[in-house]
């Protein structure tokens, strides 16, 4: 039997190491690895105090060319003004989620005021998709939606997916109902202001409701959205009373 020789110098040890732990060190580096990107991203993950949705004909801008503030920033910050610090950070913080859902009738119509008027087929036919996927089991519970997405949704599941409206209305303000679900923006004094403003005439408030499909992923995270959510309606349809 060949007798074994014990690896001298700081090169044969090494070799040694790497010829018998080479793959235990793999793995070893692969989950530190791992670890660190997760702290990153865990660390650098923005905290939000209410996730709002918006979704219809108008296309909101992210960006601005004349030096002024996007129309995103703008509508984002005064959904702040009706929202609290839920998270005790000392920051009042909106996610916005806006997506662009228009069909050829509300083209055509848009077409009318702007001859240079173009659709972003492939952008809207992602944010239908996503629109979809988000009212079934995303954490954004109150929405901005056009009057035709927020009828076609409370009539394709059976009216079932946006809860009663009156529970939040403030007593004495004369609000235009799009139904029992639902507040048209444009008939309360939140929708006054000049960022909410700028949003359509038929775009309609309302509240996704908590049902077994939304809480099928995280029941606890979704009940603390919900209940989110339902002050943040309630601020908005106070705003101004």
């Amino acid at each position: 039997m060949e007798e074994y020789v014990k690896p001298t110098g700081f090169k044969a040890k090494a070799e040694n190491f790497w010829y018998h732990y080479k793959w235990h060190t793999v793995a070893a580096i692969f989950v530190l690895v791992v670890t660190v990107i997760l702290s990153v991203q865990m660390c650098s993950k923005e905290s939000y105090d209410a996730y709002i949705l918006y979704a219809g004909h108008h296309e909101i801008k992210r960006t601005s060319s004349d030096g002024d503030l996007p129309e995103y920033q703008k509508i984002r910050s005064s959904l702040g003004l009706a929202c609290e610090d839920f998270d005790d950070d000392k920051n009042v913080n909106v996610a916005l989620l806006n997506l662009y859902v228009i069909n050829s009738e509300e083209a055509a119509e848009a077409l009318k005021g702007n001859p240079d008027f173009e659709v972003n087929e492939s952008l809207v036919r992602e944010d239908t998709e996503k629109l979809r996927q988000t009212l079934m089991f995303g954490e954004y519970f109150v929405c901005f939606l056009s009057e035709r997405l927020f009828l076609e949704y409370d009539e394709e599941y059976g009216k079932a997916m946006f809860a009663p409206i009156a529970p939040y209305t403030k007593d004495g303000v004369d609000y235009r109902y799009a139904s029992e679900r639902g507040i048209y923006l444009s008939s309360t004094e939140f929708g006054k202001i000049p960022e909410m403003a700028s949003l359509p005439d038929d775009t309609v408030i309302c509240i996704r409701a908590l049902s077994d499909v939304s809480t099928h992923f995280n029941k606890t995270e979704s009940e603390k959205q919900f209940e989110r959510g339902e002050t943040v309606l309630k601020n908005i349809l106070s705003y101004g009373n």
